[in-house]
């Protein structure tokens, strides 16, 4: 009896033959598939072989604690220009505004070189305040390049955008257990 392509028969309708040898050949792919995963990702288990060197232990925390601190000079410079970015927005300051947007965002353009914290939710918390100051700048730089939007609506993206860095950089120093850094303004 011949069968079509897509009618097959289920497992009560094969021989006693022919189960054995399904199971065999599931058998012997199932032993295959095991050893391949073995050979793959190796089976050394947790146990150290004899004589082999322990593995530094990695202290997190430290590391993390150690980065922020190299970010220190960065930090100081950013919140001390999104100060006075702040400042000559509610001053409605223009002339003062344009060289502090550019200075903000000559800081913003060194972040990028200090890498990212070794934890991902800090790493991810850094980043996205770093993008947020990069927001704040474009914005900024919007009301001096004949961008067509009127300016109350570019001034409260840059302000947006910098409460937005300020945010996830406040959130950042809780992370560590560092201050949040704040610079006073005269």
């Amino acid at each position: 009896m011949r069968r079509r392509r897509n009618d097959y028969r289920n497992w009560e309708e094969l021989s006693r033959q022919e189960r054995r040898r399904g199971l065999a050949i599931l058998g012997v792919a199932g032993a295959g598939a095991v050893t391949a995963v073995y050979l793959i990702v190796g089976g050394g288990g947790t146990q150290a072989e004899a004589g082999a060197v322990v593995p530094p232990t990695i202290d997190v925390k430290t590391q993390l604690a150690t980065w922020y601190a190299t970010t220190a000079g960065i930090r100081d410079e950013i919140v001390a220009s999104v100060n006075v970015v702040r400042t000559d927005i509610q001053a409605s300051d223009g002339t003062a505004l344009r060289p502090a947007c550019v200075q903000l965002g000559q800081a913003v353009d060194r972040i990028g070189a200090l890498g990212v914290p070794p934890v991902a939710t800090a790493s991810q918390t850094w980043t996205d305040g770093a993008t947020a100051y990069a927001q704040a700048v474009t914005a900024c730089g919007n009301l001096f390049d004949g961008t067509a939007l009127p300016p109350p609506v570019l001034l409260q993206r840059t302000t947006d955008a910098l409460n937005t860095a300020d945010g996830h950089w406040t959130r950042l120093a809780a992370q560590i257990g560092a201050p949040a850094q704040i610079v006073a303004t005269n």
